[in-house]
């Protein structure tokens, strides 16, 4: 049987920011597919290791994904079949990490959208985000693992003052870390929106609503993702940036 072809439009731009040496993230567009996604991970451990298993995770996903991941599946067997590549992904980052001494301690986040038919899947680890903009709003999709969106849910900090907190970046859950890690899935309607994902670089120097009309009023996805690294980077740029969006046309 023929695999059916969705035509997308993608954008995506990866920066080491202004600040850093090494780019430790890394992402993943996949386009010409019947099962269109995106990934991104932001790596972290120091020296090489963040960048190590950024790469891991992104490339046993997708793998594990183009084996295992084919027509005719439910949305509920798709979505099993992703979070299985993130538990898989997280055991060989987490014993590689054991094995190898340079890189102990490693991990990364990584979050994946894809578009399954009338549904988006998204997976997720850490705070690296996803988002659904329409014509009229932007819509966090993902729930950051982090201490200080903790603090935010108790009601002990607003998200103005959790964007400034000193604590933003330590993150309560990541990929490699610990030998088992919980994967959050989300599964909804997909009705045609722009999903952009990003690495903190981008979401801790710019708000929502600039995100949202940096899509709405660019000209393709890739100068949206371009103006949106740009704008991070006129900020300080003091992390890496990566942007990944994808629509269906």
């Amino acid at each position: 049987m023929k695999v059916k072809v969705i035509t997308m439009q993608y954008g995506a731009v990866s920066d080491v920011g202004r600040i850093r040496k090494i780019n430790e993230d890394s992402y993943h567009v996949e386009n010409d597919s019947a099962y269109p996604y995106v990934i991104v991970a932001d790596g972290m451990g120091g020296h090489q290791a963040g960048e190590v298993a950024s790469l891991m995770a992104v490339d046993i996903i997708e793998n594990h994904i183009a084996k295992y991941l084919h027509e005719g599946l439910e949305y509920v067997e798709a979505a099993e079949i992703i979070r299985r590549a993130f538990i898989d992904a997280n055991s060989i980052i987490y014993n590689y990490a054991d094995d190898h001494y340079k890189v102990m301690g490693m991990g990364t986040t990584t979050t994946l959208s894809m578009i399954y038919g009338d549904k988006l899947i998204t997976a997720h680890v850490g705070d690296s985000r996803a988002y659904a903009i329409d014509g009229y709003s932007v819509r966090q999709i993902t729930r950051d693992h982090s201490y200080v969106q903790e603090l935010v849910e108790m009601g002990r900090l607003t998200p103005c003052e959790a964007k400034t907190n000193p604590k933003k970046n330590f993150i309560t859950r990541a990929m490699g870390a610990e030998k088992n890690v919980k994967v959050d899935i989300i599964i909804e309607p997909y009705k045609g929106q722009t999903i952009l994902l990003c690495s903190d670089g981008l979401s801790n120097m710019t708000e929502d609503d600039e995100i949202f009309n940096c899509v709405k009023y660019s000209r393709d996805l890739q100068t949206a993702a371009e103006t949106l690294r740009d704008m991070a980077n006129e900020r300080g740029g003091t992390d890496n940036i990566t942007v990944a969006a994808i629509r269906k046309m």
